[in-house]
C-alpha cells in the first residue's frame, strides 16, 4: 500500500472514530435533556441539569472544533501528497555494441600440384551471425624452395571463386601475406582453403584463416 493510500485510509478511520465519539455525546445530551425536563418541578435540580447540559455541550463543542480542525489538516496533507506524487519515468538508453575483430582458424595444406588445388581444409561460415557492415580478409603464411606458392579461398558451397583473396610470396621462410576485405557471401557458406605452387615445388600455405573487422 502506498503512503498515499495508508493517508486516506488515516484518515477515513480518524472521521469515523470523530463521528462515533460524536454520536455518543449527542446521545448523553438527549439522556441529560430528558432528564431535564422530568425534573422541572425542583428547581435545584433543573440549575443542576442546566449547568451540565451547559458544560457537555460546551465540551461537545470543542470537541467537534478539535474534528474539523483534525479533518481539514488531514485533508490539506492528502492534497500535498497527491501533488506531489512521484510520476514514474522510463528512460531508455541505446547502447551500440562494438564489434570485436574475430579471427577465424582454417588450417593449413601443401601442395606441389601448379593448378589451383582443393585441400580439404574449410570452413562454414553464416553471414547473419556478424553485423551487415563487418568486412572480411583472408591472412595465411606462405612458404617455398623455388618459385612462388599461392593461396586463396573459394565457396564450396556455390562454387564461387573469391579471387580477390588470391595471395602469393616466393620465400623459403614463411611469409605472411593478407588479403584486400572482402564481404561474406549472404547466408551459410563454407569456404575452403586452395593451393598452389608456380614450380612443382611444394608450396605450404600455413595457418589460413579469415579475419573478421568492422
Amino acid at each position: 500500500m502506498s503512503t498515499f493510500e495508508k493517508t486516506v485510509v488515516g484518515v477515513l478511520v480518524f472521521i469515523g472514530t470523530g463521528l462515533v465519539v460524536l454520536f455518543f455525546w449527542l446521545f448523553r445530551l438527549n439522556t441529560e435533556v430528558k432528564q431535564l425536563r422530568f425534573g422541572e418541578a425542583t428547581e435545584v435540580g433543573t440549575t443542576t441539569n442546566g449547568a451540565t447540559n451547559s458544560a457537555i455541550l460546551t465540551q461537545m463543542q470543542e470537541n467537534l472544533d478539535a474534528l474539523q480542525a483534525s479533518s481539514a489538516a488531514l485533508l490539506e496533507r492528502i492534497q500535498i501528497l497527491e501533488d506531489s506524487e512521484p510520476t514514474t519515468k522510463i528512460i531508455t538508453t541505446s547502447t551500440k555494441q562494438t564489434f570485436q575483430k574475430q579471427i577465424i582458424h582454417i588450417g593449413s595444406a601443401s601442395t606441389s600440384n601448379t593448378e589451383w588445388t582443393n585441400t580439404g581444409v574449410e570452413v562454414t561460415l553464416n553471414s547473419a551471425d556478424y553485423p551487415s557492415d563487418v568486412n572480411a580478409s583472408f591472412e595465411v603464411g606462405l612458404s617455398i624452395i623455388g618459385g612462388e606458392a599461392w593461396a586463396r579461398l573459394i565457396n564450396k558451397t556455390t562454387g564461387a571463386i573469391l579471387s580477390v583473396t588470391e595471395v602469393s610470396a616466393g620465400s623459403s621462410t614463411t611469409t605472411w601475406k593478407t588479403s584486400p576485405q572482402f564481404k561474406l557471401h549472404g547466408g551459410l557458406n563454407m569456404y575452403e582453403l586452395q593451393v598452389r605452387s608456380s614450380s612443382s615445388e611444394v608450396a605450404n600455405a600455413s595457418s589460413a584463416r579469415i579475419i573478421l573487422t568492422k
